[in-house]
């Protein structure tokens, strides 16, 4: 600000000056610095309407510009939300299919573990039955031999 400040008072003290150093007449000069004076009315008045021409295009285009960004990330939002939701959506199905083939999975395992419990009790029923029935033979055995002993001691 302090540059300008000096460039205005520099300008004025050249005008005056200028006023002062002339040749002509008063009137002639009054004549001259009223055209000036108009001429640069004129001209900061063209320079002002330019001014708030380019002021008003520049908030018309960052406004424009501001709603196209606000759009964009309405957008850009609305596709996270669907896209998030069809994620989701997805990965519930992906759970709920690993739970039913877990499910699958157990009953699976516990009917071959009922099977091979029963095949287990069934060999050893049959084991049993065997050495019940090699026990019955070796008693029968021993009580014959007894008896036979009991006989010959008479």
């Amino acid at each position: 600000m302090n540059k300008f400040f000096t460039f205005v008072l520099g300008g004025a003290i050249g005008a005056v000056s200028a006023l002062f150093l002339a040749p002509r007449s008063g009137e002639e000069t009054r004549n001259m610095v009223a055209d000036q004076a108009s001429a640069a009315m004129n001209n900061a008045q063209e320079f002002g309407e330019q001014a708030y021409n380019t002021i008003q295009g520049g908030i018309k285009q960052a406004t424009e510009k501001g709603q196209e960004v606000i759009d964009n990330v309405k957008e850009a939002a609305d596709k996270g939300v669907a896209e998030a939701s069809d994620k989701n959506d997805e990965l519930r199905q992906k759970i709920e299919a690993a739970r039913e083939r877990i499910a699958q999975q157990v009953k699976e395992n516990a009917q071959e573990t009922a099977d091979k419990a029963k095949d287990v009790v069934d060999d050893t029923a049959k084991e049993a039955d065997k050495a019940a029935d090699e026990a019955a033979k070796k008693a029968e055995k021993a009580a014959d031999k007894a008896e036979k002993d009991a006989k010959s001691d008479k």
